[in-house]
């Protein structure tokens, strides 16, 4: 009957420190932000190697006034792909 005894009050204490831990102890920080964000914003973006060395940089070219293209530039600045602004480049830039 003594075991009986002792394992009911281990349950009972077991149960009561676990209720009082929920409201005692401070509720736990969540890392996630509910609000989902609707817009993402930088100059660039850098593609890594599984190394961590960059591979590729998204980033924008002016194209004149108010004007600009995205481009996909290698590690050496060598232009890999570009979208939008005009399909005439110029031969060389005269200031």
């Amino acid at each position: 009957m003594k075991n009986s005894v002792t394992f009911g009050m281990i349950l009972a204490a077991g149960f009561a420190g676990g209720m009082l831990t929920r409201f005692v102890a401070p509720p736990p920080v969540l890392a996630q932000n509910l609000i989902v964000p609707t817009e993402l914003r930088a100059r660039s973006f850098v593609l890594t190697t599984p190394e961590g060395h960059p591979a590729a940089t998204f980033t924008t070219e002016p194209m004149g006034d108010f004007n600009y293209r995205v481009v996909l530039q290698s590690p050496k600045g060598n232009t890999l792909w570009s979208a939008g602004g005009s399909m005439l480049r110029p031969l060389a830039v005269t200031k």
